[in-house]
Order: C-alpha cells, then structure tokens, then sequence
C-alpha cells in the first residue's frame, strides 16, 4: 500500500509539473484555458484525490506519517484547486493569474507532503 501511495505521489508532482507548465504559457501568451487544460487539472486533481484515499487506507491499516501535519497538508491539496476555481468568473487574464497563484501553492503543499511523509 504504501509503494502505491508514493507512486501516486511522484505521479502528483509530474501532474502538478505539467499544469503548472501550461498555466504559466497561458499567462504569458494571454490565451483563455479550455477543455484540455480543465481537464489536466481534473486529472492532477484526481490523482491526488487517489494518493489520499491509498494513504488514508495505509493508515486505517497501521502506516502512520512521520508528522501529522501530513493529513492536513493532504487535505489542502485535495481543495486548493477546486477552491480556487469557485473564483473564476470568465475575465480570461484574471482567471489565469488566480489558477497559476492556485498551481504555485499546490506545488508547495505537494512539498510539504514529501517534507512531512
């Protein structure tokens, strides 16, 4: 369970990677996300989504993370995202500069799960 957790984590951070690659070319060519971009943020999302629900079976089963602040930060990646987004309001540069502040912070949350894992 727990290689499978930390699988799903390094994939969390190549998905972050590329989200957070994207968001920075849409900012500075001043183009508007669409479909793939929502939907390699749903993917980042999800994947995140899923190391929780491994880590959370890991530790249901007796695997504990070396801080507890680990469930907090796992908590926060899960809704930063999706937080964020009940922000947007369809002012193309705006909603850019709000996902890409949205991208750093998840990048830094996925650091501090690796920092308290």
């Amino acid at each position: 369970m727990q290689v499978i957790h930390q699988v799903l984590a390094y994939a969390a951070i190549v998905a972050v990677i590329v989200v957070l690659a994207w968001t920075v070319f849409l900012a500075v060519t001043k183009r508007t996300h669409g479909r793939g971009y929502d939907r390699a943020q749903a993917s980042m999302v999800g994947i995140i989504a899923l190391a929780a629900i491994v880590g959370a079976a890991s530790f249901i089963t007796g695997a504990r993370p070396a801080d507890g602040l680990h469930l907090l930060y796992g908590a926060v990646a899960i809704l930063l995202i999706p937080f964020a987004r009940s922000f947007l309001r369809g002012i193309a540069r705006r909603d850019t500069l709000i996902l890409l502040v949205a991208v750093i912070a998840l990048g830094g949350v996925i650091y501090r799960l690796f920092a308290t894992g």
